[in-house]
Protein backbone atom coordinates (compact mmCIF):
# COMPACT_ATOMS: atom_id res chain seq x y z
CA UNK A 1 0.00 0.00 0.00
CA UNK A 2 1.06 3.17 -0.68
CA UNK A 3 0.72 6.26 1.32
CA UNK A 4 -0.21 9.91 1.28
CA UNK A 5 1.88 12.41 2.40
CA UNK A 6 0.23 15.88 2.78
CA UNK A 7 2.61 18.97 2.87
CA UNK A 8 2.18 21.13 6.10
CA UNK A 9 -0.48 23.83 5.94
CA UNK A 10 -0.02 27.54 5.14
CA UNK A 11 -0.65 29.89 7.98
CA UNK A 12 -3.48 32.30 7.39
CA UNK A 13 -2.30 35.71 7.81
CA UNK A 14 -4.86 38.25 9.66
CA UNK A 15 -4.77 42.09 8.42
CA UNK A 16 -3.27 43.25 11.59
CA UNK A 17 -0.71 40.76 11.56
CA UNK A 18 0.22 41.95 7.72
CA UNK A 19 0.11 45.83 8.67
CA UNK A 20 2.79 44.89 11.23
CA UNK A 21 4.74 43.18 8.34
CA UNK A 22 7.83 45.46 7.63
CA UNK A 23 7.46 44.21 4.00
CA UNK A 24 3.81 45.80 3.68
CA UNK A 25 4.95 48.94 5.24
CA UNK A 26 7.36 49.90 2.89
CA UNK A 27 4.55 49.00 -0.10
CA UNK A 28 2.09 51.22 1.40
CA UNK A 29 3.50 54.76 0.33
CA UNK A 30 3.75 53.93 -3.54
CA UNK A 31 0.27 52.35 -3.57
CA UNK A 32 -0.87 56.12 -1.80
CA UNK A 33 1.50 57.96 -4.71
CA UNK A 34 -0.12 55.95 -7.53
CA UNK A 35 -3.22 57.04 -6.84
CA UNK A 36 -2.76 60.70 -5.97
CA UNK A 37 -0.73 60.86 -9.83
CA UNK A 38 -3.80 59.27 -11.21
CA UNK A 39 -6.70 61.45 -10.11
CA UNK A 40 -4.32 64.63 -10.44
CA UNK A 41 -5.70 65.26 -14.46
CA UNK A 42 -9.15 65.41 -13.07
CA UNK A 43 -8.45 68.00 -10.37
CA UNK A 44 -6.74 70.06 -12.59
CA UNK A 45 -9.91 70.44 -14.92
CA UNK A 46 -12.12 70.58 -12.18
CA UNK A 47 -10.28 73.64 -10.89
CA UNK A 48 -10.19 75.18 -14.65
CA UNK A 49 -13.57 75.23 -14.69
CA UNK A 50 -14.34 76.27 -11.26
CA UNK A 51 -11.99 79.51 -12.34
CA UNK A 52 -14.13 80.18 -15.28
CA UNK A 53 -17.06 79.92 -13.43
CA UNK A 54 -15.85 82.32 -11.15
CA UNK A 55 -14.32 84.69 -13.73
CA UNK A 56 -17.46 84.48 -15.98
CA UNK A 57 -19.96 85.43 -13.40
CA UNK A 58 -17.83 88.58 -11.98
CA UNK A 59 -17.58 89.46 -15.65
CA UNK A 60 -21.45 88.88 -16.83
CA UNK A 61 -19.73 87.18 -19.18
CA UNK A 62 -18.26 88.72 -21.72
CA UNK A 63 -15.45 88.67 -23.66
CA UNK A 64 -12.57 91.38 -23.04
CA UNK A 65 -11.34 93.20 -26.14
CA UNK A 66 -8.34 92.03 -27.28
CA UNK A 67 -6.75 94.91 -26.40
CA UNK A 68 -7.04 93.86 -22.57
CA UNK A 69 -6.29 90.14 -23.05
CA UNK A 70 -3.00 90.91 -24.78
CA UNK A 71 -2.21 94.56 -23.67
CA UNK A 72 -2.34 95.79 -27.21
CA UNK A 73 -3.78 99.59 -27.75
CA UNK A 74 -5.73 98.69 -30.85
CA UNK A 75 -9.30 99.51 -30.59
CA UNK A 76 -11.95 97.40 -32.34
CA UNK A 77 -13.74 100.28 -34.76
CA UNK A 78 -17.05 100.50 -34.50
CA UNK A 79 -17.85 102.44 -38.36
CA UNK A 80 -20.95 101.31 -39.94
CA UNK A 81 -24.17 103.05 -40.91
CA UNK A 82 -26.91 100.80 -39.98
CA UNK A 83 -29.70 103.14 -41.16
CA UNK A 84 -27.85 103.59 -44.99
CA UNK A 85 -26.33 100.57 -45.31
CA UNK A 86 -22.47 102.06 -45.61
CA UNK A 87 -19.70 102.85 -43.27
CA UNK A 88 -20.81 105.41 -41.15
CA UNK A 89 -17.07 107.18 -41.99
CA UNK A 90 -18.26 107.49 -45.43
CA UNK A 91 -22.27 108.20 -45.26
CA UNK A 92 -23.04 111.14 -47.41
CA UNK A 93 -26.16 111.36 -45.25
CA UNK A 94 -25.10 111.52 -41.77
CA UNK A 95 -22.03 113.69 -43.26
CA UNK A 96 -23.33 116.10 -45.45
CA UNK A 97 -19.84 117.88 -45.93
CA UNK A 98 -18.49 114.60 -47.53
CA UNK A 99 -20.10 115.15 -50.73
CA UNK A 100 -22.83 118.35 -51.03
CA UNK A 101 -25.83 117.92 -52.55
CA UNK A 102 -27.27 119.59 -55.54
CA UNK A 103 -29.10 123.66 -54.74
CA UNK A 104 -32.11 122.54 -54.02
CA UNK A 105 -35.87 124.42 -56.37
CA UNK A 106 -38.37 122.82 -54.74
CA UNK A 107 -41.58 121.38 -56.35
CA UNK A 108 -42.35 122.94 -60.29
CA UNK A 109 -45.54 122.97 -61.05
CA UNK A 110 -45.22 123.59 -64.94
CA UNK A 111 -43.93 119.92 -65.00
CA UNK A 112 -45.19 118.02 -61.80
CA UNK A 113 -41.96 117.14 -60.59
CA UNK A 114 -39.73 118.35 -57.65
CA UNK A 115 -36.00 119.61 -58.70
CA UNK A 116 -36.99 120.19 -62.22
CA UNK A 117 -33.97 119.47 -64.60
CA UNK A 118 -36.02 120.71 -67.65
CA UNK A 119 -36.35 124.30 -65.70
CA UNK A 120 -32.53 123.45 -64.31
CA UNK A 121 -30.45 121.65 -66.38
CA UNK A 122 -27.12 121.89 -63.87
CA UNK A 123 -29.49 119.36 -61.94
CA UNK A 124 -28.22 116.63 -65.42
CA UNK A 125 -26.04 114.09 -64.20
CA UNK A 126 -24.36 113.70 -67.26
CA UNK A 127 -20.67 114.84 -67.76
CA UNK A 128 -20.54 118.38 -70.05
CA UNK A 129 -23.64 120.10 -71.54
CA UNK A 130 -26.84 118.64 -70.75
CA UNK A 131 -29.82 118.07 -74.28
CA UNK A 132 -32.66 120.09 -74.02
CA UNK A 133 -35.69 117.69 -75.18
CA UNK A 134 -36.17 118.28 -78.80
CA UNK A 135 -39.89 119.21 -78.69
CA UNK A 136 -42.71 120.33 -76.25
CA UNK A 137 -43.11 118.44 -73.30
CA UNK A 138 -45.30 120.70 -71.55
CA UNK A 139 -47.61 120.46 -74.58
CA UNK A 140 -47.33 116.97 -73.93
CA UNK A 141 -48.02 116.62 -70.81
CA UNK A 142 -51.11 118.22 -71.38
CA UNK A 143 -52.82 116.21 -74.11
CA UNK A 144 -53.65 113.39 -71.85
CA UNK A 145 -54.56 112.65 -68.13
CA UNK A 146 -51.23 112.15 -66.62
CA UNK A 147 -50.35 110.47 -62.92
CA UNK A 148 -49.54 113.37 -61.17
CA UNK A 149 -46.65 113.53 -58.17
CA UNK A 150 -47.36 114.78 -54.51
CA UNK A 151 -45.76 118.14 -54.35
CA UNK A 152 -45.46 116.90 -50.62
CA UNK A 153 -43.77 113.86 -51.15
CA UNK A 154 -40.24 114.46 -50.12
CA UNK A 155 -38.34 111.17 -50.84
CA UNK A 156 -36.17 112.65 -53.36
CA UNK A 157 -34.57 114.54 -50.88
CA UNK A 158 -32.55 111.43 -50.22
CA UNK A 159 -29.47 109.68 -51.99
CA UNK A 160 -29.13 105.82 -51.75
CA UNK A 161 -25.46 105.03 -51.78
CA UNK A 162 -23.31 102.32 -51.93
CA UNK A 163 -19.89 100.95 -50.63
CA UNK A 164 -18.46 100.36 -53.13
CA UNK A 165 -18.80 99.19 -57.15
CA UNK A 166 -19.08 95.49 -56.34
CA UNK A 167 -22.26 96.25 -53.68
CA UNK A 168 -23.96 97.33 -56.45
CA UNK A 169 -23.11 94.75 -58.54
CA UNK A 170 -24.14 92.32 -55.53
CA UNK A 171 -27.51 93.87 -55.08
CA UNK A 172 -28.54 93.05 -58.56
CA UNK A 173 -28.75 96.23 -59.87
CA UNK A 174 -28.71 97.01 -63.91
CA UNK A 175 -28.49 100.19 -65.26
CA UNK A 176 -29.90 101.60 -68.68
CA UNK A 177 -29.35 104.81 -70.78
CA UNK A 178 -31.81 107.93 -70.49
CA UNK A 179 -32.21 108.04 -74.91
CA UNK A 180 -34.03 109.60 -77.50
CA UNK A 181 -36.35 107.36 -79.66
CA UNK A 182 -39.92 107.55 -81.77
CA UNK A 183 -42.73 107.03 -78.97
CA UNK A 184 -46.60 107.89 -79.62
CA UNK A 185 -49.73 108.87 -77.32
CA UNK A 186 -52.63 106.43 -78.67
CA UNK A 187 -55.86 104.66 -77.89
CA UNK A 188 -56.86 101.53 -78.51
CA UNK A 189 -60.66 100.33 -79.56
CA UNK A 190 -61.78 97.35 -81.22
CA UNK A 191 -63.03 97.32 -84.55
CA UNK A 192 -64.00 95.32 -87.89
CA UNK A 193 -63.60 95.80 -90.99
CA UNK A 194 -66.65 95.64 -93.43
CA UNK A 195 -67.11 96.19 -97.32
CA UNK A 196 -68.34 100.07 -97.92
CA UNK A 197 -72.10 99.93 -97.69
CA UNK A 198 -72.09 102.77 -101.02
CA UNK A 199 -70.11 100.24 -102.54
CA UNK A 200 -72.41 97.23 -102.32
CA UNK A 201 -75.06 96.18 -104.50
CA UNK A 202 -77.88 93.47 -103.58
CA UNK A 203 -79.07 92.81 -107.22
CA UNK A 204 -82.42 91.58 -108.30
CA UNK A 205 -84.68 91.16 -111.30
CA UNK A 206 -87.02 94.55 -111.87
CA UNK A 207 -89.84 92.46 -113.09
CA UNK A 208 -91.09 88.60 -112.21
CA UNK A 209 -89.90 85.99 -114.80
CA UNK A 210 -87.22 82.98 -115.02
CA UNK A 211 -83.64 82.75 -115.10
CA UNK A 212 -82.51 81.92 -118.60
CA UNK A 213 -78.77 82.13 -117.75
CA UNK A 214 -75.98 83.10 -114.91
CA UNK A 215 -72.63 84.22 -116.53
CA UNK A 216 -71.22 85.33 -112.49
CA UNK A 217 -70.76 83.63 -109.33
CA UNK A 218 -69.03 83.96 -106.45
CA UNK A 219 -65.65 85.29 -106.26
CA UNK A 220 -65.63 86.33 -109.96
CA UNK A 221 -64.76 89.88 -110.88
CA UNK A 222 -67.66 92.09 -112.70
CA UNK A 223 -67.13 95.75 -114.13
CA UNK A 224 -69.67 98.56 -114.35
CA UNK A 225 -72.28 97.41 -116.66
CA UNK A 226 -71.27 93.72 -117.05
CA UNK A 227 -74.55 91.36 -117.22
CA UNK A 228 -74.54 88.59 -114.09
CA UNK A 229 -77.59 86.79 -114.98
CA UNK A 230 -80.37 87.03 -117.90
CA UNK A 231 -84.66 86.65 -116.60
CA UNK A 232 -86.89 85.82 -119.45
CA UNK A 233 -89.69 88.10 -118.58
CA UNK A 234 -93.15 88.53 -120.22
CA UNK A 235 -93.59 92.02 -118.90
CA UNK A 236 -90.59 93.06 -120.66
CA UNK A 237 -91.97 92.04 -124.48
CA UNK A 238 -95.02 93.62 -123.63
CA UNK A 239 -93.47 97.19 -122.83
CA UNK A 240 -91.59 96.66 -125.90
CA UNK A 241 -94.72 96.00 -127.78
CA UNK A 242 -96.70 98.87 -126.63
CA UNK A 243 -93.21 101.31 -127.22
CA UNK A 244 -93.30 100.15 -131.15
CA UNK A 245 -97.23 100.91 -131.20
CA UNK A 246 -96.81 104.17 -129.57
CA UNK A 247 -94.53 104.85 -132.35
CA UNK A 248 -95.96 103.70 -135.44
CA UNK A 249 -99.55 105.81 -134.38
CA UNK A 250 -97.37 108.70 -133.52
CA UNK A 251 -95.95 108.71 -136.66
CA UNK A 252 -99.03 108.05 -138.38
CA UNK A 253 -100.62 111.16 -136.37
CA UNK A 254 -97.51 113.50 -137.40
CA UNK A 255 -98.38 112.33 -141.09
CA UNK A 256 -101.76 113.19 -140.69
CA UNK A 257 -100.71 116.97 -139.43
CA UNK A 258 -98.78 117.59 -141.92
CA UNK A 259 -100.88 116.79 -144.67
CA UNK A 260 -103.69 118.61 -143.43
CA UNK A 261 -102.42 121.87 -142.57
CA UNK A 262 -101.12 123.02 -145.82
CA UNK A 263 -104.77 122.82 -147.13
CA UNK A 264 -106.75 123.83 -144.01
CA UNK A 265 -106.84 127.39 -145.48
CA UNK A 266 -108.77 126.50 -148.41
CA UNK A 267 -111.64 125.25 -147.38
CA UNK A 268 -110.90 121.37 -148.99
CA UNK A 269 -111.59 120.58 -144.76
CA UNK A 270 -113.02 122.17 -141.94
CA UNK A 271 -110.83 123.39 -139.08
CA UNK A 272 -112.52 121.04 -136.54
CA UNK A 273 -110.95 118.18 -138.73
CA UNK A 274 -107.33 119.95 -138.52
CA UNK A 275 -108.06 120.53 -134.79
CA UNK A 276 -108.73 116.69 -134.06
CA UNK A 277 -105.91 115.44 -136.02
CA UNK A 278 -103.28 117.82 -133.91
CA UNK A 279 -105.16 116.54 -130.96
CA UNK A 280 -104.15 112.55 -132.29
CA UNK A 281 -100.69 114.05 -132.70
CA UNK A 282 -100.20 115.68 -129.15
CA UNK A 283 -102.45 112.44 -127.73
CA UNK A 284 -99.71 109.57 -129.47
CA UNK A 285 -96.92 111.77 -128.17
CA UNK A 286 -97.87 111.36 -124.70
CA UNK A 287 -98.33 107.50 -125.27
CA UNK A 288 -95.03 107.19 -127.18
CA UNK A 289 -93.08 109.29 -124.37
CA UNK A 290 -94.88 107.13 -121.68
CA UNK A 291 -93.89 103.76 -123.17
CA UNK A 292 -90.58 105.19 -123.74
CA UNK A 293 -90.35 106.12 -119.98
CA UNK A 294 -91.57 102.35 -118.84
CA UNK A 295 -89.02 100.50 -121.19
CA UNK A 296 -86.56 103.18 -119.72
CA UNK A 297 -87.24 102.27 -115.76
CA UNK A 298 -86.83 98.60 -116.98
CA UNK A 299 -82.80 99.24 -117.68
CA UNK A 300 -83.26 99.96 -121.25
CA UNK A 301 -81.02 102.55 -123.48
CA UNK A 302 -83.70 104.22 -126.11
CA UNK A 303 -82.33 106.01 -129.02
CA UNK A 304 -83.16 109.95 -128.58
CA UNK A 305 -84.08 109.88 -132.77
CA UNK A 306 -87.46 107.56 -131.63
CA UNK A 307 -89.73 109.70 -133.98
CA UNK A 308 -87.89 109.59 -137.12
CA UNK A 309 -86.61 105.98 -136.93
CA UNK A 310 -88.06 103.31 -138.83
CA UNK A 311 -90.53 101.29 -136.90
CA UNK A 312 -89.09 98.00 -138.58
CA UNK A 313 -85.38 99.32 -137.20
CA UNK A 314 -86.50 100.04 -133.85
CA UNK A 315 -88.12 96.47 -133.52
CA UNK A 316 -84.66 95.19 -134.16
CA UNK A 317 -82.71 97.32 -132.23
CA UNK A 318 -84.87 97.05 -129.13
CA UNK A 319 -85.68 92.46 -129.53
CA UNK A 320 -82.34 92.00 -127.96
CA UNK A 321 -81.46 95.53 -126.57
CA UNK A 322 -78.74 95.35 -123.98
CA UNK A 323 -77.45 91.85 -124.55
CA UNK A 324 -74.25 91.32 -126.43
CA UNK A 325 -74.32 89.28 -128.81
CA UNK A 326 -71.57 86.76 -127.65
CA UNK A 327 -73.95 86.12 -124.97
CA UNK A 328 -77.04 85.61 -127.20
CA UNK A 329 -75.08 82.85 -128.71
CA UNK A 330 -74.76 80.60 -125.80
CA UNK A 331 -78.33 81.01 -125.28
CA UNK A 332 -80.76 78.19 -126.66
CA UNK A 333 -82.44 79.27 -129.95
CA UNK A 334 -85.84 79.09 -128.13
CA UNK A 335 -84.40 81.34 -125.30
CA UNK A 336 -83.52 84.05 -127.79
CA UNK A 337 -86.64 85.99 -127.29
CA UNK A 338 -87.49 89.78 -126.62
CA UNK A 339 -88.54 89.19 -123.28
CA UNK A 340 -85.07 89.34 -122.20
CA UNK A 341 -83.60 91.43 -119.49
CA UNK A 342 -80.55 91.61 -118.18
CA UNK A 343 -79.32 91.74 -114.54
CA UNK A 344 -76.20 94.09 -114.29
CA UNK A 345 -73.73 95.23 -112.11
CA UNK A 346 -73.60 98.52 -111.08
CA UNK A 347 -70.07 99.01 -110.76
CA UNK A 348 -66.50 97.48 -110.75
CA UNK A 349 -66.19 95.11 -108.08
CA UNK A 350 -66.66 91.15 -106.88
CA UNK A 351 -69.35 88.95 -106.82
CA UNK A 352 -69.74 88.31 -102.95
CA UNK A 353 -72.90 86.25 -103.38
CA UNK A 354 -74.88 83.74 -105.88
CA UNK A 355 -77.78 83.16 -104.81
CA UNK A 356 -79.81 81.47 -108.38
CA UNK A 357 -79.32 79.05 -110.99
CA UNK A 358 -80.57 78.84 -114.34
CA UNK A 359 -84.18 78.09 -114.68
CA UNK A 360 -85.00 79.58 -111.45
CA UNK A 361 -88.70 81.66 -111.15
CA UNK A 362 -87.36 85.23 -109.49
CA UNK A 363 -89.96 88.43 -108.80
CA UNK A 364 -88.76 91.83 -107.41
CA UNK A 365 -87.93 90.73 -103.69
CA UNK A 366 -85.94 87.50 -104.32
CA UNK A 367 -82.08 88.40 -103.83
CA UNK A 368 -80.23 87.18 -107.00
CA UNK A 369 -76.61 88.09 -106.51
CA UNK A 370 -74.27 90.54 -104.17
CA UNK A 371 -71.54 92.88 -105.85
CA UNK A 372 -69.25 94.83 -103.48
CA UNK A 373 -66.57 96.75 -104.31
CA UNK A 374 -63.20 95.68 -102.61
CA UNK A 375 -61.24 98.25 -103.05
CA UNK A 376 -62.12 100.69 -100.68
CA UNK A 377 -63.15 99.29 -97.18
CA UNK A 378 -64.90 100.65 -94.02
CA UNK A 379 -62.90 99.65 -90.75
CA UNK A 380 -65.42 100.56 -87.57
CA UNK A 381 -64.17 101.30 -84.33
CA UNK A 382 -65.63 101.37 -81.07
CA UNK A 383 -64.19 103.87 -78.72
CA UNK A 384 -64.63 104.21 -75.43
CA UNK A 385 -67.19 106.58 -74.53
CA UNK A 386 -64.81 108.34 -72.23
CA UNK A 387 -61.97 108.52 -74.79
CA UNK A 388 -63.89 110.40 -77.59
CA UNK A 389 -62.94 113.75 -76.29
CA UNK A 390 -59.49 113.27 -77.06
CA UNK A 391 -60.53 112.15 -81.01
CA UNK A 392 -61.41 114.48 -83.74
CA UNK A 393 -61.66 114.44 -87.64
CA UNK A 394 -58.26 113.76 -89.41
CA UNK A 395 -56.03 111.38 -86.70
CA UNK A 396 -53.91 108.63 -88.29
CA UNK A 397 -55.17 104.99 -87.53
CA UNK A 398 -53.22 102.10 -87.26
CA UNK A 399 -55.18 98.61 -87.53
CA UNK A 400 -54.10 94.94 -86.94
CA UNK A 401 -56.19 92.71 -88.16
CA UNK A 402 -56.63 89.22 -85.82
CA UNK A 403 -56.42 86.95 -89.00
CA UNK A 404 -52.89 87.75 -88.97
CA UNK A 405 -52.63 90.36 -92.24
CA UNK A 406 -49.91 92.95 -91.66
CA UNK A 407 -50.88 96.45 -90.35
CA UNK A 408 -52.66 98.84 -91.87
CA UNK A 409 -53.25 102.63 -91.81
CA UNK A 410 -56.03 105.37 -92.24
CA UNK A 411 -57.60 108.52 -91.05
CA UNK A 412 -60.56 109.09 -88.81
CA UNK A 413 -63.49 110.52 -91.62
CA UNK A 414 -66.37 109.97 -89.82
CA UNK A 415 -67.26 109.87 -85.63
CA UNK A 416 -71.08 109.20 -84.37
CA UNK A 417 -72.86 112.00 -82.71
CA UNK A 418 -74.20 109.42 -80.71
CA UNK A 419 -73.13 106.27 -78.15
CA UNK A 420 -74.39 102.81 -78.29
CA UNK A 421 -76.82 102.07 -75.23
CA UNK A 422 -75.51 98.44 -75.02
CA UNK A 423 -71.74 99.37 -74.95
CA UNK A 424 -71.41 102.60 -74.19
CA UNK A 425 -68.83 102.91 -77.03
CA UNK A 426 -69.15 105.91 -79.66
CA UNK A 427 -68.72 104.76 -83.43
CA UNK A 428 -65.51 105.78 -85.61
CA UNK A 429 -65.27 105.11 -89.57
CA UNK A 430 -62.02 104.88 -91.29
CA UNK A 431 -61.25 104.23 -95.13
CA UNK A 432 -58.93 101.45 -95.54
CA UNK A 433 -57.01 101.14 -99.13
CA UNK A 434 -57.49 97.59 -100.32
CA UNK A 435 -56.31 97.95 -104.07
CA UNK A 436 -53.96 95.28 -102.98
CA UNK A 437 -56.97 92.81 -102.28
CA UNK A 438 -55.54 91.69 -99.01
CA UNK A 439 -58.58 92.65 -96.62
CA UNK A 440 -61.87 90.98 -96.16
CA UNK A 441 -64.92 91.94 -95.19
CA UNK A 442 -65.87 91.12 -91.58
CA UNK A 443 -62.50 90.91 -90.21
CA UNK A 444 -62.19 91.69 -86.73
CA UNK A 445 -59.29 93.36 -84.65
CA UNK A 446 -57.21 95.69 -83.15
CA UNK A 447 -57.02 99.83 -83.91
CA UNK A 448 -54.89 102.29 -82.70
CA UNK A 449 -55.71 106.03 -83.24
CA UNK A 450 -53.01 107.92 -82.57
CA UNK A 451 -52.90 110.94 -80.69
CA UNK A 452 -49.15 112.32 -80.81
CA UNK A 453 -46.11 110.70 -82.92
CA UNK A 454 -42.70 112.24 -81.06
CA UNK A 455 -39.77 110.65 -83.27
CA UNK A 456 -37.46 112.13 -80.56
CA UNK A 457 -38.79 111.11 -77.17
CA UNK A 458 -37.09 110.93 -73.81
CA UNK A 459 -37.15 107.39 -72.51
CA UNK A 460 -35.96 105.17 -70.32
CA UNK A 461 -36.23 101.15 -69.89
CA UNK A 462 -39.88 100.50 -68.29
CA UNK A 463 -38.46 98.60 -65.08
CA UNK A 464 -36.68 102.06 -64.29
CA UNK A 465 -39.87 103.30 -63.17
CA UNK A 466 -40.82 102.72 -59.62
CA UNK A 467 -43.66 104.21 -57.57
CA UNK A 468 -45.28 105.13 -54.26
CA UNK A 469 -48.59 105.89 -53.31
CA UNK A 470 -48.36 109.13 -54.44
CA UNK A 471 -45.02 109.39 -56.98
CA UNK A 472 -43.19 108.06 -59.34
CA UNK A 473 -39.22 107.48 -59.49
CA UNK A 474 -36.61 106.38 -60.95
CA UNK A 475 -32.56 106.59 -60.04
CA UNK A 476 -29.96 108.67 -61.75
CA UNK A 477 -26.53 107.38 -61.19
CA UNK A 478 -23.65 110.05 -60.19
CA UNK A 479 -22.26 111.58 -62.90
CA UNK A 480 -19.24 110.57 -61.29
CA UNK A 481 -19.72 107.49 -60.00
CA UNK A 482 -16.64 105.85 -61.33
CA UNK A 483 -14.16 107.99 -59.74
CA UNK A 484 -12.16 106.41 -57.15
CA UNK A 485 -12.74 108.85 -54.32
CA UNK A 486 -16.45 109.80 -55.38
CA UNK A 487 -19.07 107.97 -53.53
CA UNK A 488 -21.20 105.30 -54.96
CA UNK A 489 -24.48 107.25 -55.45
CA UNK A 490 -27.91 107.22 -57.02
CA UNK A 491 -29.67 110.45 -57.09
CA UNK A 492 -33.70 110.04 -56.43
CA UNK A 493 -35.85 111.75 -59.24
CA UNK A 494 -39.49 112.58 -59.12
CA UNK A 495 -40.87 111.89 -63.15
CA UNK A 496 -44.01 112.43 -65.12
CA UNK A 497 -44.64 109.48 -67.34
CA UNK A 498 -45.86 109.33 -71.20
CA UNK A 499 -46.17 107.19 -74.14
CA UNK A 500 -45.21 103.57 -73.26
CA UNK A 501 -44.94 101.12 -75.65
CA UNK A 502 -43.81 98.03 -72.84
CA UNK A 503 -40.53 97.88 -73.01
CA UNK A 504 -39.80 101.47 -73.04
CA UNK A 505 -41.69 104.33 -71.37
CA UNK A 506 -41.61 108.35 -71.99
CA UNK A 507 -40.28 110.52 -69.53
CA UNK A 508 -42.04 114.47 -69.78
CA UNK A 509 -40.26 115.52 -67.09
CA UNK A 510 -37.81 114.47 -64.40
CA UNK A 511 -34.52 113.20 -66.86
CA UNK A 512 -32.32 114.57 -69.74
CA UNK A 513 -30.66 112.27 -72.58
CA UNK A 514 -27.60 111.01 -71.69
CA UNK A 515 -28.08 110.35 -67.97
CA UNK A 516 -28.23 106.64 -66.20
CA UNK A 517 -30.66 104.98 -64.21
CA UNK A 518 -31.02 101.99 -62.66
CA UNK A 519 -33.01 99.33 -64.47
CA UNK A 520 -33.13 96.04 -62.89
CA UNK A 521 -33.34 95.86 -59.08
CA UNK A 522 -34.21 99.35 -58.86
CA UNK A 523 -36.82 97.76 -56.39
CA UNK A 524 -34.08 97.23 -53.96
CA UNK A 525 -33.38 100.91 -53.85
CA UNK A 526 -37.01 101.86 -53.79
CA UNK A 527 -36.72 99.38 -50.54
CA UNK A 528 -33.92 101.47 -49.29
CA UNK A 529 -34.94 104.57 -49.85
CA UNK A 530 -38.14 103.61 -47.96
CA UNK A 531 -36.37 101.98 -45.04
CA UNK A 532 -34.38 104.72 -44.80
CA UNK A 533 -37.09 107.37 -44.57
CA UNK A 534 -38.79 105.02 -41.57
CA UNK A 535 -35.73 106.59 -39.23
CA UNK A 536 -34.60 103.05 -39.30
CA UNK A 537 -31.83 102.46 -37.29
CA UNK A 538 -28.69 105.47 -37.10
CA UNK A 539 -27.18 106.45 -33.82
CA UNK A 540 -25.70 109.10 -35.53
CA UNK A 541 -29.13 111.54 -35.87
CA UNK A 542 -29.41 110.94 -32.25
CA UNK A 543 -28.50 113.77 -29.67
Amino acid sequence: MSATVESPARPVRSPEVETNDPQSTRRFPRRVGRAILSSLPSVVVFSLLGCVMYFGHHTGWKIPPASELFGSTVEQADDWCSEHLVPESQCIECNPDLYSKPKEFGFCSEHGVAECVLCHPELAQVKGEPQAPQYDTTKAIALLPRSENNSRNTLHNSRIQFASIESVEKYGIDIGLVEERAMSDELTANGEIIFNPTRVAHLTTKVPGTVVAVFKTVGDDVGSGDIVALVDAAQVGHTKSQLLDAQVQFRLCRTTVERLRPISGSGAISGKTLIEAESALEKAKVTLQSARQALANLGFEIPDDLESIEPQKLADELRFAEIPTNLLSVLPRNRRTANLIPVLSPFDGTVATSEIVAGEVVDTTTLMATVADPRQLWLLLNVRQEDTRFIRKGLPIRFRPDNGVDEVNGTISWISSSVDQKTRTTQVRVLLDNSDGRLRDRTFGTGRIILREEPHAIVAPRVAVQSTQDAKFVFVRDKNYFDKKAPKVFYVRQVRLGADDGEFVEILAGVLPGEVVATEGSNVLLGQLLRSNLGAGCGCHQD
